[in-house]
């Protein structure tokens, strides 16, 4: 009897399979939706906003589409950028600017709003007949208690066929301790970035030419990922509730330190903290530069905590993520289409780095990166 019931299970499964017909999948082209990405802030007057169009088959930029920000019912209405340029760039040496072409497929909107923390922000797109719109309140600021320095040297092992090689680089280590906003969960970044002013002389004429150079956001191969002071004795595990290789975007949330404090230490090369005059030498017999470092902590709702940890798995499983312009599909906050809109309050410390002083002749031989 097991026998005849098994032989007959098998009859009807080699038939399910035998009768399978492969259903061809047709979609409307003209089906699109709008996407809009939008990271704005409490520390800057300027936003932008990047609108596209995405179908199933390509991207289009969206010009000409109406763009309105509402802080708390006070409208705003957004310029779109001149279609195919994106921003004037400046010359440094010759003080001339100029539009560098735009080859990819978004739209920038440009608008002036002041944002404070407890505002309730709306974005509304609308072009013909499709309408998108995002809305969020701006959380509160997180509070910067401290922020110590230390310069320290680790030592990196590389093993190769047949031998080993020890590295040493020298990093300044930032411990930063955070004062938690209570009452509420909340989601935070920290970015830092570094601005370098170059003033050059010469033996005829003295500061003839301030260069600029930032600011510069530490990218991941420098900016090292971010250690909670918890127990771990690195930062994976302490920043997702999964197991990541990597913090690439350097979030993470208040739930290990809930209404209370943090400790977060993280770590940058030094040689990330000096000047690079090397390239004004033809022009200048004396150097002197000044560095600022900036380290600001964003806070940010949920959606885009969320949007956050889903680029970053994507970056650690070897995903090239263009979230402004692919069709993937990622967490998101924009309704009647696609996309991310974000307001984060700022909290910021700037730190004055010591001067250094180039003359030609003596440092022909250094090179900095």
């Amino acid at each position: 009897m097991r026998k005849h019931l098994i032989i007959t299970i098998l009859i009807a499964v080699l038939g399910c399979v035998a009768c399978e017909n492969t259903i061809k999948y047709e979609y409307d082209l003209s089906d699109g939706k709008m996407t809009i990405l939008g990271q704005l802030s409490t520390a800057d007057s300027k936003h932008t906003l990047f609108l596209s169009m995405s179908y199933p088959d390509r991207i289009d930029s969206l010009p000409g589409a109406t763009v309105e920000c509402f802080v708390n019912g006070s409208r705003s209405l957004a310029k779109a950028v001149p279609a195919g340029y994106t921003e004037e760039i400046v010359d440094w040496w010759t003080g001339e600017t100029e539009l560098v072409p735009n080859h990819f497929p978004y739209t920038r909107y440009e608008f002036e709003a002041n944002f404070k923390p407890g505002d309730k922000v709306r974005i509304e797109a609308t072009k013909g007949n499709v309408k998108a719109w995002s809305e969020t309140v701006i959380p509160a600021p997180v509070a910067i208690l401290s922020v110590d320095t230390a310069t320290v040297v680790k030592t990196s092992v590389y093993q190769s066929v047949g031998e080993t090689e020890t590295y040493e680089q020298e990093y300044v280590e930032f411990t930063v301790r955070l004062g938690d906003v209570k009452g509420t969960d909340n989601y935070y970044s920290m970015n830092p970035e570094i601005t370098t002013v170059n003033t050059l002389s010469s033996e005829t004429e003295e500061n003839f030419a301030v260069n600029v150079q930032g600011p510069v956001g530490l990218d991941y191969e420098t900016f090292h990922d971010l250690i909670l002071e918890d127990g771990y004795s690195s930062g994976m595990g302490d920043l997702f509730e999964d197991l990541l290789p990597v913090n690439y975007t350097h979030c993470f949330s208040d739930k290990q330190f809930k209404d209370s404090e943090a400790t977060v230490k993280f770590y940058i090369p030094s040689y990330y903290f000096h000047g690079s005059p090397y390239e004004y030498y033809y022009i200048a017999s004396k150097i002197v530069v000044d560095k600022t470092f900036r380290l600001s902590v964003k806070s940010f709702d949920r959606s885009f905590y969320n949007y956050l940890r889903a680029i970053n798995n994507m970056q650690c499983y070897g995903y090239d993520v263009s979230p402004i312009i692919e069709p993937t599909m990622l967490p998101g906050n924009v309704n009647g289409g696609m996309g991310i809109v974000s307001v984060a309050s700022e909290s910021g410390i700037n730190i004055t780095l010591p001067t250094e002083v180039f003359l030609r002749g003596e440092n022909d031989n250094i090179y900095y990166y």
